[in-house]
C-alpha cells in the first residue's frame, strides 16, 4: 500500500489494515480434493434483528426459548447459543480521522475498525448508535448488510457497501460458497427480498457497491451456484400485481439477461421457476432440476411491502400476498436441488425484510417477517432430520446486525410523551425515537412479554442499524467450534440470559466463516 500517513498514525493504521483488510486470505491453500464425508452447511440469516427483536417475535408466538433451533434435538444434538458482534471498517483521512463513506476518494487514506466493547457499551444508552448524533454520519458506529455479509461469508472485514472487496475496492475476498464449490460441493442462495440484495449477493459476488444490482445478479448467474432464489421480479409489484409499465429489470441482471433467462436457451443451465406452484412442486420433490433460479412474482420483497390486500389474520391485520411462496417453501426446494450433489453443499437462506421493518419501526410487520423466518428454520430442521442428520449437517441461525434499536417499554422517557408512535406518520415515528438532547434514559430493559398473540412492550430508539449484539444458534456438525472464539458480556447476559439460557459469551462475525471453513476442511482433504 502506497498511502502516505502522518507521523504518529502510520504504524497504528498499517497494523490495523493488515489485520482487517489488506492481507491475502489464508484459504488459498484449499484446493479440490477427496471427499471424506458428506458435508452440509446451512447459514440462515434473519437480517437486522437483535436479542430484543428476536424476543419480541418469540413472545408473540409464545415460543421464547422453545423454537426448534433453541432446544436440544431428538437425537440429543445440542443447540449452542452465542452472541454475535458485527463491526465493520470506517474510512479515515491522512490525519486518522473518520470520514463519511461518501467522501471523495482522494480524501481516503485508510480504514480502521469499529468496536464493540462490553466495558463501555453499557455506560451510555446511545453508545450502540452514537454515530446517529455526529456530523460524520450514523454509519460510523455500525455495519451494513454488505460489510456484514462479507464478514460472515468470507471472514474478512470491509467498509460499508462493499461485497467481498477490501476497503480499497481492488482486492477480492474468497467466500465459503466459492471454497465449497472448489471442493466439489454445491452452493446456493435464497432470500425473501431481491435476489441480488446485499446478503444473498455476499454469497458469491464481488463488487465495490451493493447497489450495482444488475452486475451482481449477472455475477451470481454466471457463477457455479446451483440455486439462486428471491424476489425482484420485473413484472410484479410488492403486492403481486402484474405491472404494465415501469418495469425494473435491475435486480435480475437487466432486460437482456432476463429475456435470455426466460428463453428456451436459458442461462448457464439454469431452470427458471416463477410461480408459487413451481416453488411448491420443488419443495415437494417433484421434477427436481440440477440447477434452479427462482424469481418469485413480487417486487422488492415477498410480503413486507405489500399494500391494499384486505384484512387478514396477521399481526399487521393485512392479508398476505397469495401469489408468492413463503421462505420455508423456497428453502426446502433449494435443499432438494442441492441434495442432488452427493458430496454436500453450502446454502445461505435470508429473511431479508425484517431489517426493512426495523428501519420503519413497524413492529407488527417486523414480527410477521420474523415469524416467516422461524417457519423456514422449522422446515429446514425437519428436512435435515428426515434426510441427512446432524452428524453431516451444520446449521447456523443468526443475524447480520441489529436494526431499529429495539428496547423494552420504559427504557427511556420520551419528551413528547408515550413510548411509541401513536400513528404511522413520519413525524410521529421519528419523535418517538431516542434523542439524548431531549429524552431521559431510565434503564436498560428487555422487551416485555404481553402474552401469545399480543405485541410485546417495546420502544424503537432508532431508524438505523445499531451495533448491539445479535444472537447466534448453532446445531450439528462443528457447532461447538464457536466456543474457542468467545468473549463475554455479562450485562447482556443479565438482560436476555434467563429467557434464552445464555451466559453472555459472544463471538465476532468473522468466526462464522472460520467455523464453516473448519467444518468444510474436515469434510474434505
Amino acid at each position: 500500500m502506497k498511502t502516505k500517513f502522518v507521523s504518529g498514525w502510520s504504524l497504528t493504521l498499517i497494523v490495523i489494515l493488515t489485520l482487517f483488510g489488506c492481507t491475502s486470505t489464508p484459504v488459498e491453500t484449499i484446493q479440490a480434493g477427496e471427499i471424506k464425508k458428506n458435508t452440509r452447511i446451512i447459514l440462515m440469516v434473519s437480517d437486522g434483528i437483535g436479542f430484543n427483536g428476536w424476543l419480541a417475535a418469540d413472545y408473540y408466538q409464545g415460543k421464547a426459548g422453545n423454537q426448534t433451533y433453541q432446544i436440544t434435538r431428538p437425537d440429543n444434538s445440542k443447540s449452542y447459543l452465542f452472541g454475535l458482534e458485527h463491526t465493520a471498517l470506517n474510512f479515515v483521512d491522512n490525519e486518522g480521522d473518520i470520514i463519511p463513506r461518501t467522501a471523495e476518494p482522494s480524501m481516503i487514506a485508510g480504514a480502521i475498525p469499529q468496536t464493540y466493547d462490553p466495558t463501555t457499551r453499557w455506560t451510555k444508552f446511545e453508545n450502540a448508535m452514537s454515530g446517529d448524533f455526529t456530523d460524520s454520519g450514523s454509519y460510523t458506529s455500525y455495519t451494513d448488510s454488505a460489510a456484514a455479509g462479507t464478514a460472515l461469508l468470507s471472514g474478512r472485514k470491509t467498509t460499508l457497501g462493499r461485497l467481498n472487496k477490501d476497503w480499497t475496492g481492488k482486492n477480492n475476498f474468497t467466500t465459503i460458497a466459492e471454497l465449497a464449490m472448489q471442493r466439489g460441493l454445491s452452493g446456493g442462495a435464497v432470500a425473501s427480498v431481491m435476489v441480488s440484495h446485499a446478503t444473498p449477493a455476499a454469497v458469491i459476488s464481488h463488487n465495490v457497491s451493493r447497489n450495482n444490482y444488475a452486475a451482481i445478479f449477472n455475477e451470481m448467474i454466471e457463477s457455479d451456484l446451483d440455486v439462486i432464489m428471491g424476489a425482484g421480479h420485473p413484472f410484479y409489484d410488492n403486492s403481486g400485481n402484474r405491472k404494465t409499465d415501469e418495469l425494473d429489470y435491475q435486480y435480475v441482471g437487466g432486460e437482456e439477461t432476463f429475456e435470455k433467462m426466460t428463453s428456451d436457451e436459458g442461462i448457464n443451465g439454469f431452470t427458471l421457476i416463477e410461480t408459487k406452484a413451481d416453488f411448491t412442486a420443488l419443495a415437494n420433490n417433484i421434477e427436481v432440476p440440477e440447477r434452479v433460479v427462482g424469481i418469485a412474482q413480487a417486487g422488492a420483497t415477498l410480503q413486507a411491502a405489500r399494500e391494499e390486500l384486505g384484512e387478514g389474520n396477521t399481526p399487521s391485520g393485512m392479508a398476505f400476498n397469495e401469489r408468492v411462496p413463503d421462505l420455508a417453501t423456497m428453502s426446502v426446494g433449494a435443499l432438494n436441488v442441492l441434495e442432488n450433489n452427493d458430496n454436500g453443499f453450502f446454502l445461505m437462506i435470508e429473511g431479508g425484510a425484517i431489517d426493512w421493518m426495523g428501519h420503519a419501526n413497524n413492529m407488527p410487520r417486523y414480527i410477521e417477517e420474523q415469524m416467516d423466518f422461524n417457519k423456514a428454520v422449522d422446515a429446514v430442521i425437519q428436512w435435515v432430520e428426515e434426510n441427512t442428520g446432524w452428524d453431516e449437517t451444520l446449521l447456523i441461525v443468526t443475524s447480520d446486525h441489529e436494526c431499529g434499536g429495539i428496547w423494552g417499554e420504559g427504557t427511556w422517557t420520551n419528551s413528547v410523551g408515550g413510548p411509541v408512535a401513536n400513528d404511522r406518520s413520519e413525524d410521529a415515528i421519528a419523535s418517538a425515537r431516542f434523542d439524548p438532547k431531549e429524552d431521559t434514559f431510565i434503564e436498560f430493559l428487555a422487551v416485555q412479554d404481553k402474552g401469545k398473540g399480543n405485541l410485546p412492550g417495546f420502544q424503537f430508539s432508532s431508524g438505523n442499524h445499531t451495533n448491539d449484539l445479535v444472537p447466534l444458534w448453532a446445531i450439528g456438525n462443528g457447532a461447538e467450534k464457536f466456543i474457542e472464539f468467545t468473549r463475554t458480556d455479562r450485562q447482556a447476559a443479565k438482560l436476555w440470559g434467563d429467557v434464552y439460557d445464555w451466559d453472555g459469551n459472544y463471538v465476532d462475525n468473522t468466526s462464522v466463516f472460520d467455523v464453516m471453513l473448519s467444518v468444510l476442511q474436515e469434510g474434505t482433504k
